[in-house]
């Protein structure tokens, strides 16, 4: 085997294998968090991947999306001083599209355990 060869299997080995997945609980996180904050159940719009595999340096394994969710500028004085109160909405939304997930509000952000399936 080259060396050539020998990388390739090695990045092979890395390569984040469920992707597709990934792919399709963003899009529904995402139509979740436009449904009750926007009146609308698009999956790509005002959401950004951050974190390992949104800057394309995740691997095999990768258990977690991070994401950011832009909201609507309007809510902002219904959010400011509360931000307790964005958080639960937050967890409502995700739990009214995964409901039998444990979905909790930890410190500054909004988790799930285990992966959403």
């Amino acid at each position: 085997m080259t060396v050539t060869e020998m990388f390739k299997s090695f990045l092979d080995n890395l390569k984040v294998d469920n992707s597709a997945n990934i792919k399709e609980r963003y899009g529904e996180i995402t139509a979740s968090l436009n449904k009750k904050f926007r009146n609308s159940e698009s999956k790509t719009e005002r959401t950004l991947q951050v974190g390992s595999y949104g800057r394309y340096t995740g691997i095999k394994g990768i258990s977690d999306l991070d994401m950011l969710y832009i909201m609507p500028a309007n809510m902002w004085d219904d959010y400011k001083n509360n931000p307790s109160k964005i958080l639960a909405d937050v967890r409502n939304a995700i739990l009214a599209r995964y409901p039998k997930t444990t979905v909790k509000v930890d410190r500054l952000v909004v988790t799930e355990s285990p992966l959403i399936y």
